[in-house]
């Protein structure tokens, strides 16, 4: 998820409707903290017990098309809308969050993250990226180490049932939209925590 900028100042977009105000700037959790990370670099870390559904990330930056999220070379960004992404300040913790299969944080909506269940001191706080990115051709060899590693996230793997049974509508709001266009507008199943779901459905 991270890239380097481009030398140009890309090209702001309007909030679609729905979306609500976009902050300039991301907020993360006073218990969250960067530490080297046995998944990759650095990491975000739990310094204290955080409660299931607590807040912990709340994301701000520059909305962005496609086209010019496509000439960055280095970037943190997220899919917010069909063809809109948010661009993440490169100089904020928050960016510092690492990919896993089974992540200690999910999205509530498209711009808060919150914990996906009780997280204890010391525990690394990382996201499923497939789970915010609505980007076809992006992909991601994964090193989490967790029981449930796909070894590869990509940009299409909201198509998994068993992903779309793990997370029900935690998801970015594109990607929510294709499952529920997928599904006949079925909504998915909301979990009860994150061991509820059955991971073989």
């Amino acid at each position: 998820m991270s890239h380097d900028h481009p030398a140009s100042r890309p090209t702001t977009v309007a909030a679609p409707d729905g979306l609500g105000p976009v902050p300039a700037a991301c907020w993360l959790h006073p218990d969250a903290e960067v530490r080297p990370s046995p998944i990759a670099g650095r990491g975000l870390f739990a310094r204290a017990p955080l409660a299931a559904d607590t807040v912990v990330e709340r994301l701000g930056g520059r909305l962005i098309d496609g086209a010019t999220l496509a000439g960055l070379t280095r970037h943190d960004s997220l899919s917010v809308g069909e063809d809109l992404h948010l661009l993440l300040a490169p100089d904020h913790p928050v960016r510092f969050g690492n990919h896993s299969c089974d992540p200690t944080l999910w999205h509530r909506d498209a711009l808060t993250v919150v914990a996906r269940r009780d997280i204890a001191a010391g525990e690394e706080l990382t996201l499923d990226y497939a789970t915010l990115t609505a980007v076809d051709d992006w992909a991601l060899d994964c090193r989490c180490g967790a029981d449930r590693c796909r070894g590869r996230a990509t940009g299409l793997d909201w198509r998994r049932p068993e992903l779309r049974a793990a997370y029900g509508r935690h998801w970015t709001p594109p990607l929510l939209a294709r499952i529920d266009a997928a599904t006949a507008h079925r909504p998915a199943r909301e979990p009860t925590s994150a061991g509820d779901a059955d991971p073989s459905a």
